[in-house]
């Protein structure tokens, strides 16, 4: 099937995790990759749901690229996908909207398709090359350990989405895992919808310190990063392996969204801000140079002055090093969007930049922390935009690196040398 196709991805890392199966499955059909949509004869847009923004965001997208590439084929899939079809469907932009249940069959949906439409040329190819997958930065990879969420928190629309929690069976992550180490990828993250809850809905059930350790015994393993979990999920297991086991990134993203117990409440979520205080400090005094970060909403429906400041004050006790702070959006079909006590716009956008400040003093502290001191480094194939190479340590912070291309896709250590709001300069050690 002669054509080209290019793949725009919105939130997380599930979705980038998404769309390189979806690049495997077009690669094995015979179409090429293209670095730029307007070049590209099909073109995926893998949509967020999770604010009104990503929504906006990917409807922008796609009335873009009709006005630059008129004669592509265009399809959406994704959160917003699963949430609202019907919406995508009736953007004239959009030529092909893909479910949930049919994501395994885009390929052949695109090849059937697209070819009658007159975007691509020839009949589609059988896949020869499946699960062979590929990330943009050709150092570092994400394996799904995990989908879907048996939570029910009052803002979140991506249990209905993503649907409940389905565990993908240890020895398939192992497989595909080692698949990624023979690609060349030297870091791997685990990602899921809820990757804390691993494992109990399995024939055998187990658990994610159980997985973890399975996977840290395949051969050739250059570091595995787990990415985020639940308070309740980081279990004294999970802090004796990341204290223990180098190959184990140190550096967890554990989500707050509030550090008031009302809001937490109202919120349904299933701890209060004891349970998480003694949850991150454990893991600090366990493994005392881990990164540690966390979600924040701001503006949930009911959220007063001091609830805001009851959670400025808990992050600024807690040894939290970085914050992803999001503005509270209104999702049809969530729990929230029914409360009328809503607040203000101009309030949440003030509380934002507010709490913005206050990651951005976080982190610069944590980095300037190891000024002088090595760190295991991952030298990605990417550049910033000083020109140096840009590089992750085991405990996620992001350097300039000064090193020759020869250290690409290589873990060395490396020495920070200085750090600033706009980046942290590093040497090799």
């Amino acid at each position: 099937m002669a054509g080209t196709f290019h793949i725009r991805t919105f939130g997380c890392k599930l979705n980038q995790f998404d769309s390189a199966v979806v690049e495997s499955d077009l690669r094995a059909r015979g179409l090429l990759p293209s670095s730029h949509s307007g070049d590209a004869s099909v073109v995926v847009i893998n949509t967020c749901t999770v604010t009104h923004r990503a929504d906006a965001d990917a409807r922008r997208l796609a009335r873009r690229i009709r006005r630059e590439n008129p004669d592509c084929f265009i399809v959406a899939t994704g959160c917003l996908a699963e949430r609202n079809p019907e919406e995508l469907e009736s953007l004239p932009e959009i030529d092909l909207v893909v479910r949930r249940g049919e994501r395994a069959r885009l390929g052949e949906l695109v090849a059937a398709k697209a070819v009658s439409s007159g975007a691509l040329t020839g009949p589609g190819e059988t896949p020869s090359c499946a699960g062979i997958l590929s990330f943009g930065d050709r150092t570092r990879a994400f394996l799904k350990v995990q989908e879907g969420c048996d939570l029910r928190c009052s803002y979140c629309i991506i249990p209905e989405v993503r649907g409940p929690s389905m565990s993908v069976p240890p020895e398939q992550c192992a497989t595909q895992l080692q698949q990624l180490i023979h690609s060349g990828y030297q870091e791997v993250v685990l990602t899921g919808v809820n990757t804390g809850d691993y494992g109990r809905d399995l024939e055998q059930p187990l658990d994610l310190v159980t997985l973890v350790r399975r996977l840290l015994e395949v051969p050739g393993l250059g570091r595995l990063r787990l990415n985020s979990l639940e308070p309740r999920t980081v279990t004294p297991e999970i802090i004796d392996l990341l204290a223990a086991d180098q190959r184990l990134a140190p550096h967890l993203q554990i989500p707050l969204q509030s550090g008031s117990d009302r809001i937490l409440a109202r919120m349904r979520r299933n701890y209060r801000t004891d349970l998480y205080a003694r949850t991150v400090e454990e893991l600090r005094r366990r493994v005392p140079h881990a990164g540690i970060g966390a979600d924040v909403i701001v503006g949930h429906p009911g959220e007063s002055d001091d609830d805001f400041e009851q959670t400025l004050q808990f992050i600024e006790s807690s040894p939290l090093n970085y914050l992803h702070v999001f503005s509270y959006s209104a999702r049809p079909g969530t729990h929230a969007a029914t409360q009328e006590d809503r607040v203000p716009d101009g309030v949440i956008t003030e509380r934002s930049a507010r709490l913005r400040r206050l990651g951005d003093e976080l982190a610069l502290r944590f980095r300037r922390s190891f000024i002088g001191k090595p760190l295991q480094t991952l030298v990605y194939d990417s550049r910033c935009r000083n020109g140096r190479l840009r590089a992750l340590t085991s405990n996620f912070i992001d350097l300039s690196l000064e090193a020759p291309d020869t250290a690409i896709n290589t873990l060395l250590p490396a020495t920070i040398t200085s750090a600033t709001a706009t980046e942290t300069l590093a040497t090799p050690a």
